[in-house]
């Protein structure tokens, strides 16, 4: 069974919003913690049914953008390379995909999030992390839900530990390497996980 949404919220006492579709706006101008999910069911355990693949069209672009881009040290040159290399990431079994957090005070919820949705992957910014989300030929198919929070940080990192526990059934401490059992697009916490991706953004100045 897939972890549901209203599980990890609820686990924290948080209210979470509504599902969102990719792209929409958000009504959230407060900080708190946000996660992306292939379900717009915030009670389903049902794992989605969606392949795993990679954007033609997003992979082109960002090589154009990270001309160095690289696994275990060779240049990616195909879309089959990456597929291939983070194939290994996914787990078919869960719907959620990225949780994530907004704690300035200047950039609620809502632009957090639409930065995420301006981001192209293969720049500096405005939203780096959780670039792997969007690679996937099923981004479209995600919904977005929030909830407020004073220490949204904290919760997030609450959120990420309860997700690992419930998705391997064990405490993160007895497992070797438990940032791999990390939400597909969260690649890092507090320790990242182990992957050989790297040079996966330019390195021109990002203009003002």
């Amino acid at each position: 069974m897939a972890i549901s949404i209203d599980n990890i919220f609820s686990e924290f006492g948080l209210d979470y919003s509504k599902a969102y579709n990719w792209n929409q706006k958000l009504d959230a101008n407060f900080n708190g913690v946000y996660l992306i999910a292939l379900t717009n069911d915030p009670k389903t355990q049902k794992p989605h049914s969606f392949e795993f693949d990679i954007c033609e069209k997003t992979f082109d672009n960002w090589i154009k953008e990270a001309t160095d881009l690289e696994i275990d040290g060779n240049r990616v040159t195909d879309k089959g390379q990456i597929k291939e290399y983070l194939k290994q990431f996914w787990n078919p079994n869960e719907n959620i995909l990225y949780i994530g957090e907004s704690s300035s005070k200047t950039n609620p919820i809502q632009d957090r999030v639409k930065q995420f949705y301006t981001h192209k992957v293969g720049k500096k910014g405005p939203h780096t992390g959780g670039y792997w989300l969007k690679l996937l030929s099923c981004l479209s198919n995600v919904s977005i839900y929030y909830a407020e929070s004073n220490n949204p940080r904290e919760i997030e990192f609450k959120m990420l530990m309860k997700f690992i526990e419930l998705s391997s059934g064990k405490s993160f401490f007895e497992i070797k390497d438990f940032a791999n059992f990390l939400p597909f697009a969260n690649v890092k916490i507090d320790v990242s996980k182990r992957h050989t991706l790297k040079k996966h953004y330019n390195n021109n100045k990002r203009k003002k």
